[in-house]
């Protein structure tokens, strides 16, 4: 089986192949069309060019496809500067955004699959070089998936990064199942308690589509919670809520307000399996009595629960609440591959390229 590896600067230039293949590898959201087309018309963090690597057997069928960007002096993780120094100031064609916390490589089952991924990976370390890229990798993977095993074998060298965090939704009836189950006694009192203060202050919750959320106010509150951790630019004022907009069906809100005052935003993705507690600000000294971020912790699981899918995924940090709250570490990794010593993109990509057979 011969493979043709065929690179696309835009995801509008991709047909609904690319749709099908998220569908049948269970892509998480950040892998779907509303997401790549938000991100290439309002970037989150700077991004020089994209690419988009499709790898098609001798039929056409799309069989493996990956993300990538190629940008310099983007590390809001210190990811680089922590594990590759030597490419600080350097490009570096990485998959996926920074704002994605679950990194795959996504490959159609099948007797195929472990030689499409093999030339997708293959694929990234060549637009790498053409690219000018000094380094290229993956970023945020599961460091116990298949890419634990794929990336070292092709070369490149992992490295732990960061927790990710989770819940399978099956395993318990609801919420309130969650609370009696999964919890010890002093977390469920804890959340339980800040529930009744909440309603005490009159608290109102309100979920909607997030593009007929107050997503100014969001962004005001988020960039006062992630200041704590030298991050506010994560959420950049006009650009944040834009992306947003654009993200359609798949974004969805909740927020939490007493009388006219928003005291906490959150906002939620979902693909076909997963809820994904995505970003969430909140105005901790406006409410002395309760917690508004466990308040919405608490509003978003149960949003989770009623959306019918098998996974909530909480993303990065916070892990002493994380754990705190039955939820689920993993390890996230990031893989990378010297591609070059100079690290200048100079534009000369191909659209298309036959590879030999890869078995």
């Amino acid at each position: 089986m011969e493979f043709t590896v065929r690179v696309h600067t835009t995801i509008d230039d991709v047909d609904e192949r690319w749709d099908d293949l998220m569908t049948a590898a269970r892509a998480p959201v950040f892998y779907r069309r509303p997401f790549l087309r938000a991100f290439e018309r309002h970037p989150l963090h700077p991004v020089l060019r994209t690419a988009y690597l499709l790898v098609e057997d001798d039929t056409g069928q799309v069989r493996a496809a990956l993300p990538a960007y190629l940008q310099r002096d983007v590390d809001p993780m210190r990811v680089i500067a922590d594990h590759c120094p030597h490419a600080v100031g350097r490009t570096v064609l990485l998959s996926h955004a920074w704002h994605c916390y679950d990194s795959v490589l996504p490959v159609r089952p099948g007797p195929l699959s472990g030689a499409a991924a093999r030339r997708a990976v293959r694929a990234l370390r060549e637009v790498a070089a053409e690219w000018g890229a000094r380094l290229c990798g993956i970023v945020n993977a599961d460091g116990d998936g298949p890419l634990g095993t794929l990336l070292p074998d092709a070369g490149f060298t992992g490295v732990d990064i960061d927790v990710g965090w989770g819940l399978p939704l099956g395993e318990y009836d609801g919420f309130e199942d969650y609370l009696g189950a999964a919890l010890k006694r002093k977390a469920r009192q804890n959340l339980r308690r800040d529930l009744r203060e909440a309603d005490r202050a009159g608290v109102t919750a309100r979920s909607c589509e997030a593009c007929d959320a107050d997503l100014d106010t969001f962004v005001r509150l988020a960039r006062t919670t992630a200041a704590k951790f030298g991050n506010s630019d994560y959420y950049r004022p006009g650009l944040f809520q834009d992306f947003v907009k654009e993200l359609g069906d798949c974004a969805q809100a909740v927020e939490l307000r007493v009388g006219d005052r928003t005291i906490a935003s959150a906002l939620t993705l979902t693909d076909d399996t997963r809820l994904h507690y995505w970003a969430v600000g909140y105005a901790q000294k406006e409410t002395p009595g309760f917690s508004p971020f466990y308040v919405a912790y608490a509003h978003v699981m149960r949003e989770a629960w009623a959306s019918g899918r098998e996974w909530v995924e909480l993303g990065r940090r916070n892990p002493s609440f994380k754990s705190r709250y039955a939820l689920r570490p993993r390890p996230l990794r990031a893989y990378f591959a010297d591609t070059g010593p100079q690290g200048a993109a100079d534009g000369t990509a191909s659209a298309q390229r036959q590879a030999p057979a890869d078995r």
